[in-house]
């Protein structure tokens, strides 16, 4: 690894993160993919049907992280240990050769492909030129999953209202398909979350609670209660919400 790469960089690599690792975490969670039997082939190309959707990848320290590929070639991903944190990665995606090939503006590359085991992700660092092929070695191996099922609606990056703050004040929350959150606000980030009679709701770390609601209008509402007040009770903030999608 290059000395000079700043943090972001050297956090993405590392040597063969386990598929194996990446398949038992989403498993028990939302479903996934057939990825054995007549169901899958190595050798059958990835189509623009399989691309799109929410994948699991898992980076070079072995910890899962949402990328979430749209039909207009957008993705947002949920690794929050680059520069930019809970707000995730951005980028491009497109089909080539039967394989996903994600450019993010970090300068990151992955590439989805199907193996001997399902679907698996090659990691590439900045610096790769647009349009040239994959590097003879990946810097990152890693699992690959797409997870699918109705909760999946509430999986990658929100930006919410501050419940203190005001309207102009914007707090990014990150929710992750193994029921971990992340936020970007508050000396105490991490949280967890899970489903409860179709509303998502985020247990934070520092006692903070918040909800994300869908609406019958195709909108999303969120809630927030602080510590020591009952869900029950009036919350500290409520506000319309969106998920990030490019």
């Amino acid at each position: 690894m290059n000395a000079t790469m700043n943090k972001s960089t050297s956090n993405r690599i590392g040597f063969l993160s386990s598929i194996a690792l990446a398949l038992t975490m989403l498993l028990s969670h939302f479903g996934c993919s057939t990825m054995s039997g007549s169901n899958f082939s190595k050798s059958k190309p990835i189509t623009r049907e399989d691309a799109i959707g929410t994948w699991s990848l898992t980076d070079s320290e072995n910890e899962l992280f949402n990328t979430i590929l749209s039909a207009d070639g957008s993705v947002v991903d949920t690794w929050w240990k680059g520069e930019d944190g809970v707000k995730g990665e951005r980028g491009r995606w497109e089909l080539d050769n039967g394989r996903i090939d994600i450019r993010l503006s970090s300068g990151w590359r992955d590439v989805i492909y199907r193996s001997e085991l399902g679907y698996a992700k090659l990691g590439y660092p900045p610096g790769l030129a647009l349009g040239s092929g994959p590097q003879s070695e990946p810097v990152n191996n890693g699992g690959a999953v797409k997870v699918s099922g109705d909760d999946l609606r509430f999986v990658g990056v929100w930006i919410i209202p501050g419940a203190l703050a005001g309207p102009k004040y914007e707090l990014y929350a990150a929710l992750r398909s193994d029921g971990m959150a992340m936020k970007s606000i508050d000396a105490i980030h991490q949280g967890t979350w899970q489903i409860e009679s179709g509303i998502a709701h985020v247990y934070w770390a520092d006692r903070w609670h918040t909800t994300i609601e869908p609406v019958d209008d195709g909108t999303f509402f969120s809630k927030s209660w602080k510590p020591g007040i009952a869900l029950s009770e009036m919350p500290t903030g409520s506000a319309v919400v969106r998920r990030v999608m490019k």
